[in-house]
């Protein structure tokens, strides 16, 4: 079913509960002006007041349709959430195993200090090529070349999933990349505490 003709059946639904709803309150204003404002600024006095004079015809017609529009109104809730209530959690859950699958396939590929034998496909292309008097952002170490930001976003990334020891790796080699950095020293000085902590636990 289209989402507009399930709109259309949530309007028409409160068209008719309305309409319903104002000319039961116009039978009750002709039946006793007490009943007319009991019926408008009391909830559930209209209620009673059908079941008063539930053997006046127009009474009982307005009530029947108001039902009938609350019904439609229900009916249209329980449809949209039959019909498109499915629609939504795939896509949900596949937009959350995308995500899974990107931050578990990232730190792959950069080199881990603990690998013997780098694959060279694995290192981050060195600044060899930069531009004569540009400021370089690689620092060296074990003879690897880093870049700073790689470094820090897969020390962030690393922090985040509670893997410490591969932040660490990481954030030292954005301090080597950059010196001096108060983020990168701020994230080796964080990591050293969050170490210190889960082996105290």
């Amino acid at each position: 079913m289209s989402g507009i003709a399930i709109g259309l059946f949530f309007l028409l639904g409160f068209v008719l509960s309305f309409a319903g709803y104002i000319w039961g309150l116009v039978q009750a204003f002709q039946q006793e002006t007490f009943w007319g404002l009991l019926y408008f600024f009391i909830p559930g006095a209209g209620l009673v007041f059908h079941v008063i004079y539930w053997s006046n015809l127009k009474i009982r017609k307005a009530f029947l349709i108001q039902c009938a529009g609350l019904l439609m109104f229900l009916l249209g809730g329980f449809t949209t959430y039959v019909f498109h209530g499915k629609d939504f959690k795939p896509s949900s859950q596949s937009g959350v195993n995308g995500q899974q699958g990107s931050s578990e396939q990232s730190p792959s590929s950069f080199p881990s200090d603990f690998n013997t034998s780098p694959s060279p496909i694995q290192e981050p292309s060195p600044a060899a090529g930069a531009a004569p008097g540009a400021e370089s952002n690689f620092g060296t170490v074990g003879g690897q070349q880093y870049d700073f930001n790689q470094s820090m976003q897969l020390g962030k990334l690393a922090y985040n999933k509670g893997d410490y020891q591969t932040a660490l790796i990481n954030f030292n080699r954005a301090v080597q990349a950059n010196p001096g950095d108060a983020e990168a020293l701020k994230g080796v000085e964080d990591t050293k505490k969050a170490i210190g902590q889960a082996q105290t636990k």
